[in-house]
């Protein structure tokens, strides 16, 4: 029973990093996330990029009291939103599945609060809209 335990309490860092790529799967749209070093959250989506990058453009409009920047030809938003300044990727990796990437900076330094907001926003948004 002592080893049991003991290998059970070895095993718990090597399964530690597995949490974030296991958030949001139950919405059905979300394959996995996980959050890199910088607080960049990067999310692979069961959805088609042409119809994820509208719904990102029109989260971060509604989100934003100013104008957001896009850049149509590398689906890339930028909006500010509660002070921080948030990036918004869409990446097409194959039919039917994207990557997105949400970032945040405020006064300079990575916002990872914020994108987490924004990530989780946008789950519920794409899963709202897949029903």
């Amino acid at each position: 029973m002592r080893n049991l335990i003991l290998a059970s309490l070895l095993a718990m860092p090597l399964f530690s990093g597995c949490a974030a790529a296991v958030i949001g799967v139950g919405a059905g749209i979300v394959a996995s996330q996980e959050l890199l070093d910088n607080d960049t959250y990067v999310s692979h989506l069961n959805q088609d990029v042409k119809h994820v990058w509208p719904v990102v453009k029109t989260y971060l409009s509604d989100a934003s009291p100013d104008l957001i920047e896009v850049d149509e030809a590398l689906r890339v938003a930028q909006a500010r939103i509660d002070g921080s300044l948030v990036t918004v990727s869409v990446e097409a990796y194959d039919i039917d599945r994207c990557i997105m990437k949400v970032g945040a900076r405020r006064y300079g330094v990575n916002d990872g609060e914020m994108a987490g907001l924004v990530v989780e926003r946008l789950h519920k948004r794409l899963s709202d809209q897949g029903r």
